[in-house]
C-alpha cells in the first residue's frame, strides 16, 4: 500500500522507525512527527523524529541513505574543512547530502476503523 505527498509516493517499508509513530492528540511532549526525505523526488526514507536533524540520524542508523556516505577516498574531495559533509547517525559518518530533501509530514490521527478496513480490503483480493 502506498500513500502519496507532494506528488512523492512512499509506503510503510519506507519508515525507518514505525515504532516511534505517535498520532495526532495523543500526548508528544517532544513534537515527533513524521520526516519525508527524498532525492529528487524519490522516496528515501520515512523518520519519526522532533527535529530534521534526528531524522536524518535515525534514517542513516537504519541504513536509509547509505547512496549519501562519503568513503574515506572520496573525503580528500571535500577539502581539509569538510565542505559539504554532514557527519550523522550514530557513528558520526560522512555523508553529502546537498540534494536531499526533506519535508515535514501532518501527523495523521490514529483510527483503528481505517486500519480495520484496509486489512479486510487487502483480504478480500
Amino acid at each position: 500500500m502506498q500513500a502519496e505527498y507532494q506528488q512523492i509516493k512512499f509506503s510503510d517499508e519506507d519508515v525507518a522507525n514505525p515504532d516511534d509513530y505517535i498520532a495526532e492528540g495523543h500526548y508528544n511532549p517532544h513534537r515527533v512527527r513524521p520526516w519525508l526525505l527524498s532525492d529528487h523526488g524519490f522516496v528515501l526514507a520515512v523518520a519519526f523524529a522532533d527535529c530534521l536533524q534526528d531524522a536524518l540520524d535515525i534514517a542513516v542508523d537504519a541504513g536509509k541513505l547509505d547512496s549519501f556516505q562519503v568513503n574515506e577516498t572520496e573525503m580528500a574531495d571535500y577539502g581539509p574543512d569538510e565542505d559539504g559533509i554532514a557527519r550523522l547517525g550514530n557513528a558520526g559518518e560522512a555523508f553529502d547530502i546537498e540534494a536531499l530533501d526533506a519535508v515535514e509530514l501532518p501527523v495523521p490521527p490514529f483510527s483503528f476503523t481505517a486500519l480495520f478496513n484496509c486489512m479486510k480490503s487487502k483480504q478480500a483480493h
